[in-house]
């Protein structure tokens, strides 16, 4: 996990990280499905320019509403984000 960015993420365990790294190669997939490529989903949900690259990641824990953003970019239910194996 990238540690150069101060936040709640430096006190996470090693489950959370593996959860946020599991997730972010999620959201990768999804994204790819859809053919799009970060900045296309950077766009589409309007988010931070760097914020898809971190979650993809694992290196940021997105908010509700950020989800929310990205599920609606991707056209797919924020249900379908957390649906991942473990």
């Amino acid at each position: 996990m990238n540690r150069q960015f101060p936040s709640m993420l430096n006190d996470l365990t090693k489950e959370e990280e593996q959860f946020l790294i599991k997730f972010g190669e999620h959201i990768r997939r999804l994204r790819k499905e859809k053919g799009m490529t970060q900045a296309d989903l950077v766009f589409e949900a309007k988010v931070h320019g760097n914020m898809i690259g971190r979650i993809e990641r694992g290196e940021r824990a997105a908010n509700i509403l950020q989800l929310h953003k990205i599920a609606k970019a991707l056209d797919v239910d924020v249900s379908l984000l957390f649906e991942f194996g473990d």
